[in-house]
């Protein structure tokens, strides 16, 4: 019978976790330059792990917290300070669940030829100047273009 509920405990919580690789595609403006990197979300119950290949670094956020663990350091933001990256977490967050809900929370949303527009509202227009993103079964594409000319590309890929 324990045997029976620990494999049902554990078939439950994975039932909430997902595992994407993807591809991010940074455009710098300040130094007019493209980074690409590859790595993996890991998206459980209110928590999304972040892992870039060829890198120790594994970001963790939860409950409005960043945590940053580099081999043997651990630092934890309070992403209430830093609204921008707070932003692309949500944005997702929501996206990866179809929370269309959250998202109108602070962006207008319009469709257009299957890709979502969004347009950030209040002070969040002093952070993002706006989101694309197609998704389907899996998700096409992510572009978040920031105030300060950074533009973010994330790719869902199928290996």
């Amino acid at each position: 019978m324990i045997k029976f509920i620990l494999l049902l405990s554990v078939f439950i919580f994975n039932i909430h976790a997902s595992t994407i690789n993807f591809q991010e595609e940074k455009y710098i403006e300040v130094i007019d330059n493209t980074v690409f990197k590859k790595g993996t979300l890991d998206f459980k119950e209110n928590q999304i792990t972040l892992k870039y290949k060829n890198s120790n670094r594994i970001l963790v956020y939860e409950n409005d917290n960043l945590t940053i663990k580099t081999g043997k350091d651990t630092q934890t933001v309070d992403l209430n300070k830093q609204l921008a990256l707070k932003m692309v977490f949500l944005l997702i967050e929501a996206i990866h669940k179809d929370d269309l809900k959250t998202l109108s929370e602070y962006f207008k949303i319009k469709k257009e030829n299957k890709i979502t527009k969004l347009e950030p509202l209040g002070s969040l227009t002093n952070y993002i100047e706006n989101v694309e993103f197609k998704k389907d079964k899996k998700l096409e594409f992510l572009t978040i273009k920031m105030a300060n000319g950074n533009i973010t590309t994330i790719r869902e890929l199928n290996d």
